[in-house]
């Protein structure tokens, strides 16, 4: 294994979690695609322990601490420091582990992404009848990462159509970040 860094990832959690779930992974992905490995106890613990049962709340931020301890640095994201950041960065000070905070101006492209997709509408004159949903390619839906991407291509399944009762036209997608659509990194370990 080379020196590649292990980096605790400091963001909000509790409140708005399914917000503050998505910030984070997308703050491990920023963090990855810097060459370091993120460590964000607060996207792994809170799979089996509760976040509303406090005893198991203060458990989890306990065993955040202790993993704490493995990391070569602590790196701050958000734009609040909540209760359990706030023990975090005090932890880290404790053990002398350097503290970076992250300006959130930096991140802003991974925080942002847009991605465009293709969305295909069936009309009620088709012999099949009305549908719509997003062209796919081996089940899956097919992503560009600008608009004139896409437009290029459903102008081009458009000319190429064999009947006027489907249509093809370049849309936006919310991108959720999960294992399937991840173009994957390149990290030597």
């Amino acid at each position: 294994m080379t020196d590649t860094k292990l980096v605790y990832i400091c963001s909000p959690y509790a409140g708005d979690i399914e917000y503050n779930t998505k910030r984070a992974i997308a703050y491990c992905r920023y963090a990855a695609d810097c060459g370091v490995i993120p460590l964000a106890p607060h996207l792994l613990l809170t799979r089996f322990l509760c976040e509303s049962n406090p005893a198991e709340r203060e458990l989890g931020i306990k065993m955040g601490l202790k993993l704490l301890a493995l990391c070569s640095e602590l790196w701050v994201f958000g734009d609040r420091i909540s209760e359990g950041m706030r023990r975090e960065i005090q932890e880290a000070e404790r053990l002398g582990i350097k503290i970076i905070f992250q300006d959130s101006n930096k991140i802003q492209g991974v925080m942002n992404m847009k991605r465009w997709g293709i969305w295909a509408k069936r009309s009620a004159a088709s012999i099949f009848g009305a549908a719509e949903d997003w062209l796919k390619s081996e089940g899956k839906v097919q992503i560009f990462d600008t608009y004139e991407e896409a437009a290029e291509k459903a102008s081009t399944l458009m000319k190429n159509i064999g009947t006027a009762n489907v249509s093809y036209y370049p849309k936006e997608i919310e991108i959720e970040l999960n294992e399937d659509q991840s173009p994957g990194i390149n990290m030597k370990l």
